[in-house]
């Protein structure tokens, strides 16, 4: 690594920039608010959400929203089980309004590059309002709250540019009236590709799914009888994974011992996804579905399979060599027609807001950007990263629980292990992934299942009980875990999802670590 900082002092921390008003950034927002640090929150759109403002057509949350909530502003009952995305955004607006976040928001501005101060002391920002001169402003700390992907990611193939027809990100498919009549063509085997083919089959001519890859499908029921969240974000779900790199001794010799359990686990849980989905040849994924969640698992209702048994829909394995006219040519030789034709190619990481010198010592490598807790960079001072930088299966969470660390560790009530004592958790933690988990661009950010431990990680650190069922041990081993369980950390009751009790700082004697 490149020369670091000797030490981390955050004693002169009293304005912060946030990038990005999405679900992280207002968290981060919410949690500086409460101690009286000066934040604002530049945001390149008109609107709070990020994703959630406007995305694919019928996109919405794929996991019930008590999965999908803000620790400190439960999910309205009102809604159902699987709101869609415009109940989303308008939960989120209704959590930036009522935390008076509003206010503290620099809309349709982008960060257009950053420049350290002299002595480290902070950042010099410089900003662009759409249509207006950059302007520029002093900050003592920058967080990144950018989400995980910023850019859409489209492939090139040769001869695109004769193409007569559409093509765009899935992203840009909004309105699935964009396909009425025609035949579309909808690349990728992530959940945004199978969501958009399905919108796109309800009113094309045809509507073909073109993968190279397909990913384990989760159903929302498991057997379809018990809900997925029961097997999947509870202690016991996180046990049968491959042991986290921080785990004690007498917990990797469990493991070792439950090692032929864990794998008669996984594949019992394969033959039942399997039955659920009937899946069968190029519907059957290569990789071990205890690896694949960790590289693109998806949680899906039925309508995939059902359009596809009723042939309502195409989907075909095979990967585009070169364009025509009037659509594409695969490379076995395959011709397709398309009028439209979607990718559901995932998104890119920018870094753009830092010049060339401050990338490089940044440190990013060619499996995404380390970081201690996925949050604090050890080569860069007052700079982090907040849900911009992680990924598991309960975002908001997680991004709610990295901004109370965060806003703790500003007031003196996290403390920071020695700069090598940093480097080498982040070493363990690399080479723990790169011993097993799928190759790939952002493989330093995904958690994913194993959010369970680095929760843990993040409550110890704050010097409050990781275990979070109270003295209940069958619900602590085998209950799922949800926004619920950390909301006494943010200052409501749990017990109540619609009218949430406030509470003193240290209201709750179960948030004290024991000793």
């Amino acid at each position: 690594m490149m020369s670091a900082p000797s030490s981390f002092d955050f004693s002169h921390v009293r304005s912060v920039c946030v990038l990005g008003a999405g679900v992280a950034g207002l968290q981060v927002a919410e949690q500086m608010k409460e101690v009286g640090i000066e934040c604002t929150l530049f945001e390149k759109e008109d609107d709070v959400g990020g994703v959630w403002r406007k995305n694919y057509s019928d996109f919405g949350l794929q996991v019930p929203k008590e999965l999908y909530e803000f620790p400190s502003y439960p999910f309205p009952a009102v809604h159902g089980s699987f709101p869609k995305g415009p109940e989303v955004q308008n939960y989120i607006k209704n959590f930036a309004q009522e935390k008076g976040i509003y206010n503290s928001i620099k809309f349709n501005t982008k960060v257009v590059g950053m420049v350290q101060l002299p002595n480290n002391r902070g950042w010099q920002v410089s900003f662009q309002r759409e249509g207006e001169a950059i302007h520029e402003q002093r900050f003592d700390f920058v967080v990144v709250a950018t989400g995980m992907y910023g850019t859409p990611f489209t492939p090139t193939y040769p001869d695109a540019d004769l193409f007569e027809g559409e093509m765009m990100h899935a992203a840009s498919f909004q309105q699935k009236e964009l396909a009425a009549g025609k035949k579309v063509i909808v690349v990728g085997g992530g959940k945004s590709a199978i969501d958009c083919v399905v919108a796109a089959s309800e009113v094309a001519e045809s509507a073909t799914l073109l993968f190279r890859e397909v990913h384990w499908p989760v159903p929302r029921h498991l057997l379809n009888l018990v809900p997925f969240k029961w097997g999947t974000y509870s202690r016991f779900g996180h046990a049968t994974l491959p042991t986290y790199y921080d785990a004690s001794s007498s917990e990797r010799a469990l493991h070792a011992a439950g090692k032929p359990f864990k794998w008669l686990w996984w594949r019992t849980v394969e033959l039942m996804f399997r039955a659920q989905f009937r899946l069968s040849g190029d519907f059957v994924p290569d990789s071990r579905i205890e690896h694949d969640l960790f590289n693109g698992g998806q949680i899906l209702s039925y309508d995939f399979r059902d359009k596809v048994r009723s042939q309502q829909l195409d989907a075909m394995k095979g990967t585009i060599a070169r364009f025509t006219k009037s659509g594409v040519v695969l490379t076995d030789g395959t011709e397709l027609q398309a009028d439209v034709i979607v990718f559901g190619t995932g998104f890119k990481k920018s870094y753009s807001y830092l010049d060339a010198q401050m990338q490089e010592r940044l440190g990013r490598e060619r499996d995404g950007l380390w970081l201690y807790r996925n949050i604090l960079p050890t080569n860069v001072e007052n700079l982090c990263f907040i849900g911009a930088e992680v990924s598991t299966f309960n975002n908001i969470l997680t991004q709610g629980i990295q901004a109370l660390w965060l806003k703790r560790l500003f007031i003196g009530q996290v403390s920071l292990p020695s700069l090598e004592a940093m480097e080498d958790d982040i070493k363990k933690q690399q080479e723990w992934k790169r011993s097993w988990m799928p190759e790939k661009a952002d493989r330093a950010a995904i958690l994913q299942l194993h959010k369970m431990k680095y929760h843990d990680q993040l409550c110890k650190d704050m010097n409050v009980s990781h275990k979070r069922k109270g003295w209940n041990f069958l619900g602590e081993c085998f209950a799922p875990y949800a926004a619920a369980d950390y909301r006494s950390l943010f200052g409501l009751r749990r017990a109540s999802r619609d009218t949430p009790t406030l509470l003193g700082a240290n209201a709750n004697a179960h948030d004290i670590k024991q000793k």
